[in-house]
């Protein structure tokens, strides 16, 4: 006998039912419990990406420079004193005594915490005075080790002097004591004034008178060519011309702060070897029209008495 074929939806629902069985009858298989957890496990939807930290970051950096600027307005409308006390003494941020004389500046900090809690940062760091930050630093630097050097200089040279003084008058007071000596044993071995008058005229006897420390007749020494004194004048002239020239050339190699002082050293310098140099021309000129340099010296007594 014929049968009937079952329509297309029933086919289905029973095939679907058979399958049902074969899965709950045997062992689960990797197909069926993966189609079963599937089914079980609701679709869930991927949450949201958090927002990024460098836009949190950004923001709270812009809202910190937008206080500084404020701060710095507000600053700038009281006293510069307040500023520097802020900046040295932070604790008084919060400070009410000392802020109680400016109620929109501790009202202002008042409302930010944050001011407080890196004052560095809001109020910027004190001011030192540090070695370059002023330009008259070095000014003060060069004028003492200038006033130093003087006050060295001008005690060594005293000591010298005392020295080379000392030393002088001991050598005269020994030459003054063998002249007198030699002078009384030789008056005491003349027998007439006639004897000594003739020692006295002759060359050897005019010439140990002559030398004698203290000066004969109530006549002076003759002024000695100042020969030593104009190349004395002439070579420290030279050295300190050659000193401010070096100082003035190195002024234009150096930074603007050291420039300045050396520059002014250098003209200083090159004006005092001027000074000497001129100074030694005209002791020169002086000299030989006094006849103490290539002239006729003054007659000695020697001549006069002749």
């Amino acid at each position: 006998m014929m049968t009937t074929p079952l329509p297309a939806p029933l086919r289905a629902v029973l095939s679907r039912v058979a399958f049902g069985i074969l899965c709950l009858s045997a062992a689960p298989a990797p197909v069926c419990a993966q189609r079963a957890t599937a089914a079980a496990v609701p679709q869930v939807a991927p949450a949201a990406a958090p927002a990024p930290a460098i836009a949190t970051a950004g923001a709270e950096s812009r809202r910190a420079d937008d206080i500084r600027g404020e701060l710095n307005e507000l600053l700038q409308e009281h006293p510069p004193s307040v500023r520097e006390v802020l900046q040295r003494e932070p604790a008084l941020v919060g400070n009410a005594d000392y802020l109680a004389p400016y109620p929109r500046l501790a009202a202002y900090l008042a409302a930010h915490p944050e001011i407080a809690r890196a004052p560095a940062y809001f109020l910027g760091e004190p001011y030192r005075n540090e070695p370059g930050a002023d330009p008259t630093w070095m000014w003060r630097e060069l004028t003492s080790m200038i006033a130093v050097g003087t006050l060295l200089l001008g005690a060594a040279l005293g000591f010298g002097w005392l020295i080379r003084t000392a030393l002088d008058h001991r050598r005269w007071q020994r030459v003054s004591r063998t002249q007198v000596e030699t002078h009384t044993k030789l008056l005491d071995r003349m027998t007439s004034s006639e004897e000594l008058r003739s020692y006295m005229e002759s060359p050897a006897g005019r010439r140990f008178l002559e030398s004698a420390p203290i000066a004969l007749d109530g006549q002076s020494s003759p002024i000695a060519a100042p020969v030593s004194r104009i190349l004395w004048s002439l070579q420290v002239g030279v050295v300190v011309l050659a000193l401010g020239i070096a100082l003035q050339a190195v002024s234009r190699g150096v930074a603007a702060d050291a420039a300045q002082p050396l520059r002014v050293l250098g003209i200083l310098a090159t004006a005092t070897g001027v000074g000497f140099i001129v100074s030694a021309g005209l002791a020169y000129v002086l000299s030989r029209h006094l006849g103490l340099i290539g002239g006729d010296r003054a007659s000695s007594p020697a001549s006069v008495r002749s």
